[in-house]
């Protein structure tokens, strides 16, 4: 017990855990305003995407659900090391030490297998919902060779980043959930964008080699190290991959919804461009919230299912943090369909349309992070694997809904 008040007092110190909500929007907000800007570029990309959409019966299927994959495998690795770092478990310093290496390598099968099975499980959901798709063999070198693109550019930055803030003096809870997506979601659907050109131009060859040697690359991970159980490869991956299967349901259905809107998005292009931006920024808030009170839990400030006034406070933050970002989103919105001369919908409409939207979403995703969190720490489940993965692709099917409601409400 005193370790751990020993402990909590030298983070507090050092990061200023125990901070107050004002210091907390000072760094999640700074932050999510960058990403707003940063997802406007995957926006552009998307809206430049309407080609190979068209082309690709299915692609918009999959796009949900690779970009939830990449920033909730990146963003849970994050989380990890941001939690080890708090714990006292490594130290800040850019070396490539042997529990990095097996967290870097769990990261990337991750990501290298489930890629695989959103491409293989892409038609199924689409003859489930009578949608027009391409063959599994297409979508799964799509899904696939994006993922491993994404995987080799953003874990590095993702561990450089992490370390880089806990050495600056800022808390890495603060940043994770709200920077790797937006980063993970511009290298996601650019990796897309180019495996779809090489689908569509050369032989395709199935995944299922990749993955094999994949796996086989990793059997040296079986010997057991001296640091804790929950950040070994395998118990990494047995943590994870229920939980990204669980996630990758959650992203197909929700590219589900947005393949059926597609008269929608044909009518009014510009709302195409508002989808990454409201569906990351719901969940970059919901993985804040739920990264604060995962790192409560395990420090002792927070207890599972009981509201004090850490988890009151950390809630109170994400509403604002809501609230605050909607008129941003819209703007930078508005600006990018200037510049890439979309077709344009009223500024007040826009408005009116991502400031109710990231209201509505701040209040449910955070709710959600609060009580993933509660039941992942109950149950003896490490909250790093579980709490981003499950609220940001919550956050994407609850966006996803919440944004084509409010765009028929007001557009139609």
């Amino acid at each position: 017990m005193k370790r751990k008040a020993k402990r909590l007092k030298k983070y507090s110190n050092r990061t200023g855990y125990q901070n107050s909500i004002k210091k907390i929007l000072y760094q999640s907000l700074t932050v999510l305003i960058f990403s707003v800007i940063g997802e406007s570029i995957t926006g552009s990309v998307l809206v430049g995407m309407k080609e190979k959409i068209t082309l690709i019966p299915g692609l918009l299927i999959i796009v949900p659900a690779l970009t939830d994959l990449r920033g909730n495998v990146g963003a849970a690795f994050g989380e990890r090391l941001s939690t080890m770092l708090h714990l006292g478990i490594i130290k800040p310093k850019f070396a490539f030490s042997e529990i990095i290496k097996q967290n870097i390598f769990a990261s990337f099968s991750l990501t290298a297998f489930v890629a695989f099975i959103i491409g293989m499980s892409a038609p199924l959901f689409s003859k489930l919902f009578h949608i027009k798709s391409s063959s599994p063999l297409t979508l799964s070198f799509i899904s696939t060779s994006a993922g491993i693109i994404s995987s080799l550019v953003l874990l590095p930055i993702v561990f450089f980043l992490v370390l880089a803030a806990y050495r600056h003096n800022i808390d890495p809870d603060n940043i994770v959930a709200p920077t790797l997506p937006v980063i993970g979601d511009i290298v996601t659907v650019s990796a897309i964008y180019l495996a779809s050109i090489v689908a569509l131009k050369f032989v395709k060859v199935s995944a299922i080699p990749l993955i094999i040697a994949l796996f086989l690359l990793t059997n040296g991970f079986k010997k057991r190290k001296s640091f804790p159980k929950r950040y070994h490869y395998f118990p990494i991956l047995k943590q994870s991959i229920p939980v990204l299967l669980i996630c990758l349901s959650i992203g197909i259905t929700s590219g589900i919804f947005l393949q059926s809107a597609e008269k929608t998005f044909a009518l009014f292009p510009l709302m195409l461009s508002l989808v990454p931006q409201v569906i990351a920024q719901g969940g970059s808030i919901g993985g804040i919230v739920g990264s604060r009170v995962s790192t409560s839990l395990y420090l002792g400030t927070a207890k599972p299912f009981v509201w004090n006034k850490e988890v009151i406070k950390n809630f109170t933050a994400g509403i604002i943090m809501g609230v605050a970002i909607g008129p941003f989103i819209a703007v930078v919105s508005f600006i990018a369909g200037i510049v890439t001369k979309t077709p344009l919908v009223p500024f007040t409409k826009i408005l009116v349309i991502s400031s109710a939207s990231m209201a509505i979403l701040s209040i449910l995703t955070g709710i959600l992070a609060i009580y993933t969190a509660f039941f992942s720490f109950k149950i003896k489940l490490d909250p790093s694997n579980v709490v981003i993965p499950l609220i940001t692709s919550m956050g994407d099917i609850a966006g996803v809904l919440v944004l084509l409601f409010v765009i028929k409400l007001i557009l139609l």
